[in-house]
This record gives structure tokens, C-alpha cells and sequence, in this order.
């Protein structure tokens, strides 16, 4: 459906249904639940969101929470990243890809853009993934691409519950690269100098001296197997909480504190660990009959410490310093050198590298590091019904404080190279030379603080009323949110004034409308705000007289919504403004060319005042219901979405006679659109209970314009390809080995020969060039599915998760995969081709240049990354059967596990992060034990 039908397909529509919690934050909390069984029907509503409560996430042992969601609600696409210990924050999607950039959800805590990362799961009631515009509409320009709404838990009125957890576990390393010794690597280095037409650099004696080597302090002939020597196979976990939930009448509270920690893998002499503390407390005061207060305060406070070299340094080391490199220790009188009076040993390096990593993990000195984070609700709760029945009113006031510090210490010592050579008398000798100077510091220093503090308003004014058959609603809301962040020039203030409009006729008939008025300060003066619209209708079959009383159908709804959103996350600022950039060079001039300093000024960008805002045009069409007396729910949704004036620059447009006189416009568009299922069956026999289920979701999308060249390869094309094509060579083989290197079209990327990868000529010209490079895969999955089991039996109980990822592609190009130049060689270069030493070899020949021609994208780099994972399991024992006098209601036992195993042809690394534990942490395993108690 084309936008301007869009439009005026939905402005005549107004009218559905509202709902606020008591805290103030419009949502889509309505009507039917089945919480039991994980579901939960929103009879009254039109609009597209999937929700689930917080026991179907509070199963999953990490560190970071948001880990747990993969796979939990149909449309939510959470994507693993690698990082180091608590900072492997994964992206969160919702139905996949939208734009060019910034495709990412975003995250409401109670009302607020929040970071999701920063709660523990005991924290939280439950989360809703909101999905079309209906819903998106109300949290402004920087929802388009979707919402995670989550909300805290609040007081119970009349009760009193305490919990208390302990948890404690281990994490265990999954898979690592594998790499060679120092025997097998002087072997492989010389074949490739001699593939090189260079004369072997090892000698024979070498070679033996490498084999019968000692070890990682051999002063001539070193091995090190850098994974095993620096990294622990596990590490530890431990968590535990405590829950205070109640209250009367009039005041309610809950109160959640909570505690993580976690060590790092790393061997060192400070090792790697995490401490983290939150405390959240949410109050309620009812102050009058018309007026309830609300105070909520949420504190974090984390300490991290880890060596002088960061994780990413550190696994960067073990994947690129070669086993014989250097000997970890020098024995002084091996080397001819003093040992220092302060018992520090010495330390080897290389001329290729200075750091010597026993050094810096050992005696280089550590990082501290304090993140703490305040956040603070407090709101107003006005029942207007003494003016008349059904009006209410509400505000709160949000305040966020963040801040980061970084604290190090640094150590730095002597490193010594060894180098061999051929004396005078024909003889061995080795050349000892001092790399590294001497630099201790004695006292901390402060490398990095951060302060970020965001300030938001949230204020309606509603009213619900029901005539009979007739259920009629209007509520008029604005947001305000203003974020500022040290060091940077530009806060990121955006407002929202919304209007909900809705109509319910018999319990069967729904339809909504929607207006926003979203504000933002990325754009030009007159053109900060723009008019959003949505609107939507819902038909609840299951209650016209036809199907009343079914036996099969037990409710039923059709739905479809409509809108046009603003999107304002993927424009930078000032973009209608100018860029200037500055820098200072030196002169010389005269006889005596005496030199002066003098600021140059380029102009890097020109101005654009007439940017228009990014647009999202969205359809939805779906039903969900409950079959075969409630044991079957379903629900089913397609969805449309076409996101137009994307904002690029023109450079492609206009060629380089324009220099850096370029600009951007609004030139994009993308059409995104995607199916998604929800099954679950729940069902008893005696004392058994059991509920099975499954979530898919498919996406893809399209370039539709975008700012390109046009030739005459159009298989070369972005457009008409989805926005995460990966494009490369079209690999044929090995010459020699699967292609003639006689009468091959000639390759462009530098030298080749027999071993080298062979490529496709796409275009016929008789030459191989970037002329020659397709679209050979895509980056982004285009199937995301969740399938979980849970079954109770009297006091036990089994929880099951896996989730899988179909449809998605990986490059194969770290430096595990491409063994080349100076680096290190992992095991695949054991199966290199050599037309003599390994004919049936499938890697390509080894070389001690860059290799040009074999290390780009091609599709003999391209890895199917499909892959499936158990994801979580629990299983659990709970005693309840109390005296009633007994301070103790409830005990349950239980034993976790998260990332027990994963199925995919991926077989040497992780298929979901192929750079884990190669640039950064490895994917762990989980397994941990505890107890909870109920008083």
C-alpha cells in the first residue's frame, strides 16, 4: 500500500481503547490474562505487542539480563555481541531490519528510556514488546523502530511477602581457537617464504631445537600456548536478592536489593571480577480519595577491576602473538643480564611486538572501574471522578543520573628481544636488545569519567466511560526527555504530544485513532516537530452470537492497524548547519625559511536546512485466539513497513568534482516486512502439567532508493538488495588444485599463484576486478525462532529453553581463519594446499605477505551461521506444605544452566559470534545452584 493511500486509509479512523497502571504510564495492560501459562490475551485491544511476566526470564544465570530474553516473545530479535565480562550487552531488535542505521529498539522502565542492562530480573513484573504504530505512536521519534516496555513491581494492597535467593554457580569457556606450536609453525613459515621465492628462515637445528623445546621460558626456542597459559577454563558466579512486597489501602510498597558478582577468565596477578549492588524501591501513598503519590528510587552501583590490559587487548594477544615469538621469562644468565634487585624477573619481547603479555597480566599493574546509576520517579494520581465519572489525571517527574569512572594503575618493565644470526666464526649467536623502558607509577590515576544525566517529564489528562453497550475513551498525554552527556555539544531533547481516541461497541467492535505531535532538536528551526498518525480496528469474533458457546474456538480476534511515524534516531545534528574543521600547520617561508604556525579551516560538509524527517509508513494484519477449551492460543500477524526520506549524503549523486562541498538529503527508502507466529499449548493430566511452545518470526527487507551510481553491472546494485547484503567474490576453488591457472582471466587484487583462491569473472570483461563482486549472503537472520517446555509434576518442576537462528551469513576473517603475513598460524593451516607437501590440502597456500588475493570477502570466506542452542534450563523442587505458624511459607531448591550446547556445521567456534574468544571474551556456559525462601 502506497503511503498517500496509507494516509488517507487512516485518518477517518478514530477511536479504541486505553488503559493506564497505577503508576502513571499509558500501556496496553488489558483484559483477558492467562498468566499461568505465559500468555496473555488483550481482548480490548487493537493494537500488535507480545507480553510475558517475569517468570519466564528469571531462569537464566548472567550477568546481563537482557541475554535472557532470546527467543522469548515472537518479534523480538535479541543478537548476542561479543565484549568483555558485564559488557557483552546484546542489540535488541524488533521484526528485524527498518532502515539504513540505528534499526535498534528502544527501551521504557516505568515511563522512562532507560537502559535495560542496568536491572536484575527480580525487579521487574513483566515485559511487552510493542510493535505497531498504535502503540510506538505515544513514546515520540524515537520509537519507530520498536519498544521494549518494561515494568517494575509495585505494592500489593492487603498482603505482606518477603523472598530471599542465593545462587551461586560456575562459568565455563565453550570453544576457543585452536593454533600451533613452535615445531609446526617454523615448518609453516618456511614453506611460505619459500612460496614467496624467499630462502627458508628457519634452519633445521631451529627446527629440532623448537621440537624438543622446553616450554614458554626456552631463551631460544619458545613455546607458548598462550590460551592454556593466561586463560582458566572457569570462572564463578554468584548472585542473591531480597523482595519486600505489600502494603495497605493506602500505601503500598515493594522493594527489591539485589547483588551480582563474577570473575573473569583471565590468569593474572589482579584478575578480572565484577561486583554489582541495586537497590530499587517503589512507593504509593493514596493521600486522599482523589490523590495518590508515587516515589520510586532505583540505585546501581558496580566495580569492575581488571589488569592493565583490557579483555579485548588481552584476547587480541592470544590470537595474534606466535608461539615462538618470545620466551615469557629470560633466565639473566642466559641472556648475559643483571636480575633486578627488586625480584621482577625479565621479560622477552620481539622486534615485531614489545609487549610481553606475562608482563602486563602479571607485574603491569590494574584498572578500576565505578559505574554507578540513580533514577528517581515521582508522580501525581488524580481521580477526577467527582467532576465527572471516568476522569483522571496524572504526572511524574524523572530524573537519571549516570556516571562512570575509570581508575589505573600503571606498570611498565623492561622487554628484551632475542634475535638470532650467524656470527664471524660461521657460529649461532643471538642479538639482546631492550625494548620497553622502565615506568612504574605508585599511585592511581584517573583515565576516564563520564556523566550523563537525563532529565523527563510525563503528564495526561484521561477519560474512560461506558453507555451501555458502548465503551468510549480519549487521553491526552505529554512527554518530555532531555539527555546531556560530558563531552558532548549537543543534548538530545525530544518531546511528545499525543492524542488517543477510542471506541468499543458490544465487546466486539474496536477502533482506535492516534495523533502525535513529536518534537526534536536534530532539525531546523520550523521544522522540529512533526505530525504522527495511527489508527486501528479490531473485530472479537468469539463473541457474536454465531460462535458463542464453540467447543473448538474459544475466543478469537481479527486486528489490523495503520500509521505514519517520525523517526528522528538516525539524523546527526546540525546537519542544516555548516561543518567547519579545523587544524594547525606549519608555514615556512623567506630566505632563512623561517616557519609559522597557522590554522587551516576546510569545509567538510555544506548546509541543508530543508531535511525532512525520516518517515515510517506501517500496516499490520493479524488474529490471536484460544482453541480446544483454552489449551491452544495462537496468534498469527503480518506486518508491512515502508521508511522513506532516509537521510544520506550525496556524495555518489554528484561524483568528486564537488570535493568536500558535499551534503546530505533525504534520499532513502526501505520496504521492511515480515511474519511472526505464537504457539502454545497448555494442558493436566492428574498431577502432570505441561506447556509447550514455539515463537517464529521472518523478516526481510529492501533497498528501494538510495544515493548509487548506476552501471551497467547491476548485480553490483545496493539497490534492490536488503540493507544487510554482504557482497564479496564468487570463489571457484584453488588454483592447481580446482582451476587451471593457465588461461584463468586475470585477478587485479596482486599477486597469485597455484594455492591461491580462484575467482568468478561475473562480468565477462577477462579480467577479475571489484566489477566482480555479488551479493553472496546476508548478515541478519532472516528466521529467529524460540521453542520452550514447561512441565510441573506435584512439587517438581522442569523448565526447558532453545532458540535458534536460520537464514544468516558470516565472514570468516579473523585471525583464527586468515593465517597470512607475520601472524600467527591456527590449525587450518596444517590443511593448506601445497602441490607437494599436502596435495589434498583445502586451504589456501601459505604466504608472508599480506596475501591480497586470498583475504577479502569471498564466498570462500562466507560461514552459514545457522545454528540451534539450548539455551536455558532449570529444574526446581519447592517445598510449601507449612505449619501455619511457620515463619517460612516457601522453599524452593533449583539448578540452572544457560548456553548447554549449540547445533550448527560452525564446528571450531561459536556460530553465533564467530570473533568470540578471538578479539574478545569467549561464549560461556552457565551452570548454576541455589535456594529461595518466601516469608
Amino acid at each position: 500500500m502506497r503511503v498517500k493511500n496509507m494516509i488517507s486509509f487512516m485518518i477517518p479512523l478514530l477511536g479504541l481503547q486505553i488503559s493506564a497502571n497505577a503508576d502513571n504510564i499509558v500501556t496496553a495492560d488489558s483484559l483477558v490474562s492467562r498468566a499461568d501459562g505465559g500468555i496473555i490475551l488483550k481482548e480490548h485491544e487493537v493494537g500488535f505487542s507480545s507480553k510475558i511476566d517475569n517468570k519466564y526470564f528469571s531462569s537464566y544465570p548472567d550477568v546481563i539480563f537482557t541475554n535472557s530474553l532470546q527467543g522469548k516473545m515472537a518479534g523480538l530479535q535479541v543478537r548476542s555481541t561479543v565484549n568483555g565480562l558485564g559488557n557483552n550487552n546484546p542489540e535488541i531488535y524488533i521484526r528485524g531490519l527498518h532502515g539504513m542505521d540505528n534499526n535498534t529498539a528502544i527501551v521504557i522502565i516505568d515511563g522512562v528510556e532507560r537502559p535495560l542492562d542496568d536491572i536484575l530480573p527480580e525487579e521487574i513484573e513483566s515485559i511487552e514488546v510493542l510493535k505497531d504504530a498504535t502503540a510506538k505512536i505515544l513514546y515520540g521519534s524515537r520509537a519507530a523502530n520498536g519498544v521494549l516496555w518494561v515494568k517494575t513491581k509495585r505494592g500489593k494492597a492487603n498482603s505482606h511477602t518477603y523472598r530471599a535467593s542465593a545462587e551461586m554457580g560456575l562459568s565455563q569457556i565453550t570453544r576457543t581457537p585452536e593454533f600451533i606450536d613452535s615445531y609446526n609453525y617454523a615448518k609453516l613459515y618456511n614453506e611460505a617464504r619459500i612460496n614467496d621465492g624467499l630462502p627458508a628462515f628457519y634452519t633445521q637445528g631451529q627446527i629440532q631445537g623448537y621440537k624438543n623445546s622446553i616450554g614458554a621460558t626456552d631463551f631460544l626456542y619458545p613455546n607458548v600456548d598462550y590460551y592454556d597459559t593466561f586463560l582458566n577454563n572457569v570462572s564463578n558466579y554468584q548472585k542473591a536478592t531480597f523482595e519486600m512486597n505489600g502494603g495497605t489501602d493506602r500505601v503500598r510498597y515493594s522493594l527489591v536489593a539485589g547483588y551480582i558478582g563474577a570473575g573473569g577468565f583471565e590468569k593474572g596477578a589482579y584478575g578480572t571480577s565484577l561486583n554489582r549492588m541495586t537497590l530499587r524501591g517503589n512507593l504509593d501513598f493514596k493521600v486522599a480519595d482523589f490523590l495518590t503519590i508515587s516515589a520510586d528510587v532505583s540505585g546501581r552501583l558496580e566495580m569492575r577491576k581488571t589488569g592493565q590490559q583490557n579483555s579485548a587487548n588481552v584476547f587480541s594477544a592470544l590470537s595474534s602473538h606466535r608461539p615462538n615469538e618470545y620466551p615469557l621469562l629470560i633466565n639473566p644468565d642466559d641472556a648475559g643480564l643483571t636480575q633486578r634487585e627488586d625480584g621482577v624477573p625479565l621479560f622477552g619481547a620481539s622486534q615485531l611486538r614489545n609487549m610481553n603479555l606475562y608482563a602486563e597480566m602479571m607485574y603491569g599493574g590494574y584498572i578500576d572501574e565505578r559505574y554507578t546509576r540513580g533514577q528517581t520517579n515521582i508522580g501525581f494520581d488524580f481521580d477526577l471522578g467527582m467532576i465527572t465519572e471516568g476522569l483522571d489525571a496524572g504526572a511524574f517527574l524523572s530524573f537519571d543520573n549516570y556516571d562512570n569512572l575509570i581508575l589505573n594503575l600503571n606498570k611498565t618493565y623492561p622487554t628484551y628481544s632475542i634475535d638470532p644470526y650467524i656470527n664471524s666464526n660461521g657460529e649461532q649467536d643471538y642479538l639482546i636488545t631492550q625494548l620497553k623502558k622502565e615506568s612504574i607509577s605508585t599511585s592511581k590515576n584517573r583515565s576516564t569519567t563520564t556523566l550523563q544525566q537525563v532529565l523527563g517529564w510525563n503528564a495526561f489528562i484521561g477519560y474512560n466511560k461506558s453507555i451501555g453497550k458502548n465503551n468510549i475513551g480519549a487521553r491526552l498525554t505529554y512527554l518530555y526527555n532531555n539527555t546531556s552527556t560530558q563531552g558532548s555539544d549537543q543534548n538530545i531533547i525530544n518531546t511528545n504530544y499525543s492524542l488517543r481516541l477510542n471506541y468499543g461497541y458490544d465487546n466486539k467492535y474496536f477502533v482506535e485513532g492516534d495523533l502525535a505531535l513529536m518534537g526534536s532538536n536534530r532539525f531546523a528551526k520550523g521544522n522540529k516537530h512533526f505530525l504522527s498518525s495511527a489508527a486501528g480496528a479490531s473485530w472479537v469474533i468469539s463473541n457474536e452470537d454465531f460462535l458463542k458457546g464453540n467447543e473448538i474456538i474459544n475466543f478469537l480476534k481479527l486486528k489490523t492497524t495503520v500509521g505514519l511515524l517520525g523517526f528522528d534516531r538516525s539524523t546527526n545534528y546540525l546537519l542544516y548547519e555548516q561543518s567547519w574543521s579545523q587544524v594547525n600547520d606549519q608555514f615556512n617561508f623567506g630566505p632563512t625559511n623561517n616557519g609559522a604556525l597557522a590554522y587551516v579551516t576546510t569545509c567538510v560538509r555544506r548546509a541543508n536546512d530543508h531535511l525532512k524527517w525520516e518517515k515510517s509508513a506501517e500496516w499490520n494484519l493479524g488474529f490471536e485466539g484460544l482453541f480446544f477449551n483454552n489449551r491452544l492460543y495462537t496468534e498469527m500477524n503480518y506486518f508491512r513497513e515502508l521508511r522513506s526520506d532516509i537521510i544520506g549524503s550525496v556524495d555518489s549523486t554528484y561524483g568528486n568534482y564537488l570535493g568536500d562541498f558535499v551534503y546530505v538529503d533525504n534520499m532513502g527508502k526501505v520496504f521492511n516486512h515480515g511474519f511472526e507466529a505464537d504457539l502454545s499449548w497448555k494442558d493436566k493430566i492428574g498431577n502432570f502439567q505441561y506447556t509447550v511452545g514455539a515463537n517464529i518470526t521472518w523478516t526481510k527487507n529492501k533497498l528501494i532508493q538510495w544515493n548509487q551510481v548506476m552501471h551497467d553491472d547491476e548485480y553490483r546494485y545496493s539497490i534492490g538488495k536488503s540493507t544487510d547484503a554482504m557482497m564479496g567474490l564468487v570463489s571457484e576453488g584453488l588454483f592447481g588444485k580446482d582451476v587451471s591457472l593457465d588461461g584463468h582471466p586475470n585477478q587485479s587484487f596482486g599477486d597469485y599463484q597455484i594455492g591461491d583462491i580462484a575467482y568468478q569473472d561475473l562480468n565477462s570483461d577477462k579480467i577479475i576486478d571489484n566489477r566482480d563482486v555479488k551479493q553472496v549472503g546476508n548478515s541478519f537472520p532472516r528466521t529467529t525462532l524460540g521453542i520452550d517446555l514447561d512441565l510441573k509434576y506435584k512439587s517438581w518442576g522442569l523448565y526447558i529453553q532453545g532458540y535458534s537462528e536460520l537464514g544468516v551469513n558470516g565472514w570468516a576473517s579473523n585471525a583464527y581463519y586468515w593465517n597470512y603475513g607475520e601472524g600467527k598460524y591456527s590449525v587450518l593451516a596444517l590443511d593448506r594446499y601445497h602441490p607437494e607437501n599436502n596435495p589434498n590440502g583445502t586451504y589456501p597456500r601459505l604466504t608472508t605477505t599480506e596475501g591480497s588475493n586470498n583475504f577479502r570477502n569471498s564466498t570462500f570466506w562466507l560461514v552459514n551461521k545457522n545454528f540451534f542452542r539450548l539455551k536455558n534450563i532449570e529444574l526446581n523442587y519447592t517445598f510449601n506444605k507449612f505449619a501455619t505458624s511457620s515463619v517460612v511459607s516457601e522453599i524452593k531448591v533449583f539448578a540452572r544452566g544457560s548456553n548447554l550446547f549449540v547445533l550448527s556445521s560452525v564446528k571450531d567456534l561459536d556460530p553465533e559470534l564467530l570473533n568470540a574468544g578471538v578479539v574478545n571474551y569467549p561464549v560461556c556456559r552457565n551452570i548454576t545452584a541455589g535456594v529461595s525462601f518466601v516469608f
